[in-house]
């Protein structure tokens, strides 16, 4: 089911209302010592007003969502949308190193930016880390694709330098041209994470034998040599009895490949849902209450945000 149009929904009721502000003439017969807000105070409140109540919503569901989704061992995990806990690992291939600092890590993130002219700093590189990297909570290892993710409260470094990346002594920044920032996730680092899981491989997958033979007998048909094998007769063409002999050989070697399969060990996958309704959350520690706590603690922020913007409105035009 598509969740609704909740952002164009508010959008929608927030432009109504400062419409009919707009349109509102104080009575000329009270007197008051507040004036009708200016159009530009009008729509700076409104725009404050719409989006503290838009990341009241957007946090408090998160936290909903975590508090509602119970956490599984990835041996025995559901397939589906799950919550997971454990350490990061690296896979086996080439090491990941952090671009700015050199050092191996399971994921990164970093920005380079540039102090203008103005005094005001400007991102000119920045990049995350699509390398997978694994979670093992001591039953078994899952894949985890960063791609979409949300991390949270990752190691996070901030330095000042050069433009050839050398660090200089600079009290909050004053004197230096660049600035670097960068995330990181180290091997060994507790990791709570939330997504789609599911696992390929192994005897989980119900196997499509007669679509799988049927595939095969098309690639064997393309292949000259693979056929006149079955050409007993040696007439140039693959009489019915040779057909059915084909058909039997495609079956057995289908059937063989389902035994490696299944003999094959599982491989579990944790991704992006790809639905904002169910999002896809990595946080560089283990304990679910404060992983809730932290979307609470800002959908608290932005309720009070909203709740201030909205009396100062109708303060004004009361």
């Amino acid at each position: 089911m598509r969740e609704p149009g909740l952002k164009g929904a508010m959008l929608f009721a927030a432009g109504w209302l400062g419409f009919f502000l707009l349109l509102r003439q104080p009575d000329p017969g009270k007197t008051t010592a507040i004036h009708p807000l200016p159009v530009p105070l009008l729509a700076l409140i409104l725009t404050v007003g719409v989006a503290g109540l838009y990341g009241a919503l957007y946090f408090g569901r998160r936290a909903w969502r975590l508090a509602d989704t119970p956490i599984a061992r990835i041996r025995s995990a559901p397939q589906g949308y799950v919550e997971l806990y454990g350490h990061a690992r690296l896979l086996p291939g080439p090491p990941i190193l952090a671009p700015l600092s050199g050092l191996p890590c399971a994921w990164y993130r970093y920005r380079v930016e540039e102090r203008s002219s103005g005094g005001r700093w400007w991102s000119v590189d920045s990049g995350d880390s699509d390398n997978l990297f694994a979670l093992d909570d001591g039953t078994a290892r899952c894949v985890i694709d960063p791609e979409g993710a949300d991390f949270i409260k990752t190691r996070r470094d901030v330095w000042y330098g050069s433009a050839s990346g050398a660090r200089t002594h600079a009290l909050w920044g004053i004197g230096a041209a660049y600035r670097y920032t960068e995330q990181r996730i180290l091997p060994g680092e507790e990791l709570h994470a939330i997504g789609l899981f599911r696992t390929v491989g192994g005897p989980r997958e119900a196997p499509d034998t007669r679509r799988e033979v049927a595939e095969l007998l098309e690639r064997w048909k393309r292949d000259p040599r693979r056929m006149a094998l079955f050409d007993r007769r040696r007439n140039g063409r693959i009489d019915p009895d040779e057909w059915e002999a084909a058909r039997r050989a495609a079956q057995r070697q289908v059937q063989r490949e389902h035994l490696q399969q299944a003999a094959q060990p599982d491989v579990h996958l944790l991704a992006d849902p790809a639905d904002p309704a169910r999002p896809f959350i990595i946080a560089a520690f283990r304990e679910e209450g404060r992983l809730i706590n932290h979307f609470y603690r800002r959908a608290a922020l932005s309720l009070l945000i909203a709740l201030l913007a909205a009396g100062y409105l109708l303060s004004a035009f009361a």
